[in-house]
């Protein structure tokens, strides 16, 4: 695939800066706590610094890549959902090991993958509707929680602070503990993609980036930015993909 590339960066007298990369048929954004930024095309994973400059490329083998989750920015993890493959990369988008098979330990039909801060990965097995713990250095899954008890159908997932976060396409966000017992349930209309920073969860709502404090479900959300198809969310920088342009920038 082609990429056209342009880069503008310009300050405001408030020390809020923004940067863009032209880029066609960007599928998935990603977001590192040391600025990195990953751009998912199809089966094509760009890095880019702080500057939002490439710094590697990673082609999967195994068809479209479905997430990429940089919570460790060491150890990306892509998931490949068409293909069930699950891959760990290095800093450099170079890939460790074997791609795992996900059927191999028994996860047979994974529709969401998210890391875990314990060196392994949260499933969500949507043929069994289970949500799996899979250990990387064992390599053996275990069966955290049955998500059949709960409506709609899971569509993102993310861990956070040791909770695990699964949204349901009927307007709830599920929080589990570690051990996969549920703590809580969020009523939050997103669109899927979600990211949690300690009690601020940022959502896509109808093309909107949204802030709602989880601890106050009472107060409505904050509207941060409009006309948004894609975003990501690390520290206080946003980086976000509408109609060919992925903009970085920092949150009010």
């Amino acid at each position: 695939m082609k990429f056209k590339f342009f880069i503008l960066l310009f300050f405001l007298s408030t020390s809020v800066f923004s940067q863009s990369v032209r880029l066609d048929g960007v599928t998935f954004l990603a977001l590192d706590r040391q600025g990195n930024s990953y751009v998912v095309c199809k089966e094509r994973v760009n890095k880019y610094n702080g500057n939002l400059e490439l710094q590697a490329s990673y082609t999967s083998s195994f068809g479209k890549i479905h997430t990429v989750d940089v919570s460790d920015p060491f150890k990306p993890t892509l998931f490949c959902k068409d293909f069930v493959r699950l891959m760990l990369l290095d800093n450099k988008l170079a890939i460790l090991g074997n791609p795992i098979f996900l059927p191999d330990v028994h996860i047979l039909k994974p529709s969401l993958a998210a890391r875990a801060s314990e060196n392994g990965v949260w499933l969500v097995d949507s043929y069994r509707r289970q949500l799996v713990y899979l250990d990387f250095t064992l390599n053996t899954s275990r069966i955290a929680s049955d998500l059949s008890v709960y409506e709609g159908v899971p569509n993102y997932a993310v861990e956070r602070n040791g909770r695990v976060y699964v949204n349901f396409s009927d307007d709830n966000i599920a929080m589990f503990d570690k051990f996969g017992a549920l703590l809580r349930i969020i009523p939050i209309k997103t669109s899927g993609w979600f990211e949690v920073q300690d009690d601020q969860l940022f959502f896509l709502s109808d093309k909107k980036l949204m802030c709602q404090n989880i601890l106050d479900l009472g107060a409505p959300p904050v509207e941060i930015a409009q006309d948004v198809e894609l975003c990501a969310v690390a520290g206080k920088q946003v980086l976000t993909y509408t109609r060919g342009v992925a903009n970085k920038s920092l949150l009010p």
